[in-house]
């Protein structure tokens, strides 16, 4: 395995037009209209149009001279029955090109927009790999948090509110045609929510970098990201410096890239249940879960943990065995000093759900690529101590 991950000629490694930067966000109109767009439908959410963000962004889309239809019935964890609105209010409109202004939830919610206006039917349709059929209209998503990744992946997560259950739809259609970055917007970003972002950036790039499909190129990518948020999480919590916050935004982009290419792990895969059933923070899920599964995983990716322990600031030249307690103490240290949340408990889990939260992530996709496999018991292990 060492071998082919080091051979860039068994690599495939896919990512939308890329634009990173401060005072950015001026380009969103002339990336819509860059991919032929006349008339933008614009799914955010009402906390960015509280903090001036729509305003702006629809300035900007004006300026470029379209026309701008806003759609923000978005919620945390975008709901089945909001996509499927938001797509019946495209057709409606008329519209031609797709913009997503949020964090994940907003950028989700876009994207299955854009797989319903094209494809028809219900979204739990599409379920699974390669379900897609039709190309999808032009699409431009615009992170606003530091952690998602949605912009740059290939992965859409929908909550199904009939059975309370994550949707995890995977296709190369549901990557942005451009993924557009303005550090700038994290500022108005509250401090919980800069740390549970970035938590989520930390789990992508742990999860990518472990994968069993990880390669040199999204291990590249992975290592930059945890180095980013092992140097800037706790002083962007603390502090909410500029560089810090852009560190963070980064992070999320490296990790995403990194991500929508190998693949995650058990933490995504007991997350995805815990979060459909739950509707709870998907960011504070995984930072509860993620020392628990790094410790589960740690027998089977000894190899990988010097590199590893190096991104998370030890010198170089550290043995496996020293490496294995450098990473565990770093990453344990780090949530707490950015005060993370630590316990299922803490977040309303109740203990009697377990069981069934352990069956469901076993038929979860992201558990496929975790490095060491796991039954039931496995994962109802993870969740008692997380509990």
């Amino acid at each position: 395995m060492g071998e082919e991950r080091s051979n860039l000629q068994h690599c495939k490694f896919e990512v939308p037009e890329i634009i990173f930067g401060r005072g950015l966000l001026n380009q969103i109109g002339a990336c819509a209209r860059r991919l032929g767009g006349h008339k933008v439908f614009l799914v955010s959410d009402a906390g960015l149009f509280a903090a001036g963000w729509v305003d702006r962004a629809i300035r900007h889309i004006m300026d470029a001279g379209l026309e701008v239809i806003l759609y923000d019935n978005v919620t945390s964890n975008p709901k089945d029955v909001e996509i499927e609105a938001g797509a019946g209010e495209y057709i409606r409109h008329g519209a031609d090109v797709i913009i997503g202004l949020g964090g994940g939830s907003a950028m989700d919610a876009a994207k299955g927009v854009a797989i319903l206006v094209s494809n028809g039917g219900r979204i739990r349709d599409y379920v699974g790999p390669d379900k897609i059929i039709r190309p999808l209209p032009p699409l431009v998503l615009c992170p606003t948090t530091c952690g998602t990744g949605s912009d740059v992946s290939q992965f859409a997560i929908i909550n199904d509110t009939e059975n309370r259950c994550k949707l995890t739809i995977m296709s190369r259609c549901v990557a942005p045609d451009i993924s557009l970055t303005d550090p700038d917007i994290l500022e108005t970003l509250p401090d919980e929510f800069v740390c549970t972002t970035a938590t989520d950036a930390l789990s992508h790039a742990l999860e990518a970098y472990f994968s069993v499909a990880s390669t040199s190129l999204t291990d590249v990518h992975a290592i930059k990201a945890l180095r980013l948020v092992s140097n800037s999480l706790v002083q962007a919590v603390r502090e909410r410096r500029p560089d810090d916050l852009e560190n963070l935004s980064r992070a999320s982009l490296h990790a995403g890239m990194a991500f929508s290419n190998s693949l995650l792990g058990i933490v995504h895969a007991l997350a995805h249940p815990i979060g459909g059933l739950y509707d709870a923070n998907h960011g504070s899920i995984n930072a509860i879960l993620l020392p628990e599964v790094l410790k589960y995983d740690i027998p089977v990716v000894t190899e990988k943990l010097p590199e590893l322990a190096w991104g998370m600031g030890q010198a170089v030249g550290v043995s496996t065995s020293a490496a294995a307690e450098i990473v565990q103490e770093k990453l344990g240290a780090m949530l707490d000093a950015a005060g993370a949340p630590r316990s299922l408990r803490s977040i309303g889990v109740q203990r009697e759900d377990l069981p069934e939260l352990a069956r469901r992530a076993l038929k979860d996709v992201c558990i496929v690529t975790s490095p060491r496999q796991a039954e039931e018991k496995d994962l109802l292990a993870i969740l008692e101590r997380a509990y």
